[in-house]
């Protein structure tokens, strides 16, 4: 059985067809065909259901590839850490940084590894398809916020409490108060939110809940447009950002927190995500350690 063929089809599987993972290998479609038939006559099983657009893993199939796809993260492993033996070096660093995550913390990590010699891949996104890329091999490690533990074949390691709190343009009403901000005012104001389906779109709705009051439609929803700040000011919305964020220069001189009767409640932590066994480079296992080491030093 060729390791190859598993690697094919395990995209095949996840693209959906021939055509979308043609398209995502740069491999022709009679190629990966054949790859799948090789599989299967190795097996003697049919691994996949031809339909009239696509393909998907019959039942056997779908055991089959769950181990599949361990044993091609596997070889990824293999390779990458001979690799680094043979060159006595790192190759590319490919790791996440998720929304929300201060510069001042990753920039210095970044900056020293590249002054070294080092080439560095940074992935941006929110928690959820950085922790899918960490998963599937595409990402080393992410550096993110999450509200709940991963789920295996993820490793977490807590570094610091970031919590969400609600910010608004300096000069909005809600902000220039220095009392508490009843829960009533909260929900008739204007708020942006990350999209729907997202923890922190989720912690949102259930401090509403919390507070037997419905919660508000937002007036926009993000998938990291990185234009919320602009629209925080040109709209004079809310919109829940982590603690840290407050403390950006950039942030702190335009934006305040504003404080909820009560206070809101969020069980956002800061982290690091890996998968659990997988090979970490030598330059992965450095931008750890110096991450580690800012996020517990700040106070």
């Amino acid at each position: 059985m060729n390791l190859n063929d598993l690697h094919l089809a395990v995209v095949i599987a996840r693209e959906g067809g021939l055509s979308s993972a043609s398209a995502c290998l740069g491999i022709s479609p009679g190629t990966l065909s054949k790859a799948v038939t090789r599989l299967e006559r190795a097996t003697k099983v049919k691994l996949f259901e031809r339909l009239a657009r696509g393909m998907r893993p019959t039942e056997l199939g779908q055991a089959f590839l769950k181990r599949a796809q361990r044993i091609d993260l596997d070889a990824a492993d293999l390779y990458a850490e001979l690799r680094d033996l043979r060159q006595v070096r790192t190759g590319v660093l490919r790791c996440g940084v998720g929304n929300g995550i201060p510069d001042r913390w990753v920039l210095p990590v970044v900056t020293a590894l590249i002054e070294r010699g080092i080439s560095v891949d940074l992935s941006g996104g929110n928690s959820d398809s950085l922790t899918r890329g960490v998963a599937m091999g595409e990402l080393e490690f992410a550096l993110t916020g999450l509200h709940k533990k991963p789920a295996a074949p993820l490793a977490w390691e807590g570094l610091r409490d970031d919590p969400l709190v609600p910010m608004a343009p300096i000069g909005h009403p809600l902000a220039r108060t220095k009392r508490e901000v009843g829960w009533e005012q909260l929900a008739q104001a204007r708020w942006i939110v990350m999209a729907p389906g997202t923890s922190t779109h989720t912690e949102f709705e259930a401090n509403f809940r919390a507070h037997k009051l419905d919660p508000p439609e937002p007036v926009g929803t993000s998938r990291s447009a990185q234009r919320e700040l602009a629209l925080l000011r040109s709209l004079g919305a809310l919109m829940p950002v982590p603690r840290s964020v407050l403390k950006e220069p950039h942030v702190a001189a335009q934006f305040v927190a504003v404080s909820p009767v009560g206070g809101w409640r969020s069980t956002r932590r800061v982290g690091i995500v890996r998968r659990a066994g997988g090979y970490l480079s030598p330059s992965a296992l450095q931008a750890m350690e110096a991450l580690e080491g800012i996020l517990r030093k700040e106070r």
